[in-house]
């Protein structure tokens, strides 16, 4: 299926032309009309900031442990003879 878009302004009595369509003449299409979104026209400036945005968010969100673990030694990391 074969999709087009467009971005027109409604002129007088309402009336919408789309002109450069790629379809042959004669082909059946189907036409939707909505009202653009006013997020559309500053989207790009939002996209801008977003970076920034989730690079502050990933420093102030970093995992740290507050409890220690206990001691850390050898034989008993490496005991391979008890079943924890």
């Amino acid at each position: 299926m074969n999709s087009f878009e467009a971005s027109v302004v409604v002129g007088d009595q309402g009336r919408v032309l789309v002109a450069g369509v790629p379809f042959a003449p004669g082909t059946e299409v189907e036409v939707t009309v909505r009202e653009k979104s006013a997020d559309a026209n500053g989207s790009a400036e939002k996209l801008a900031e977003t970076p920034t945005t989730m690079k502050d968010l990933f420093a102030r969100v970093q995992a740290r442990n507050t409890e220690s673990v206990g001691p850390l030694r050898r034989e008993e990391l490496y005991d391979r003879k008890v079943l924890r």
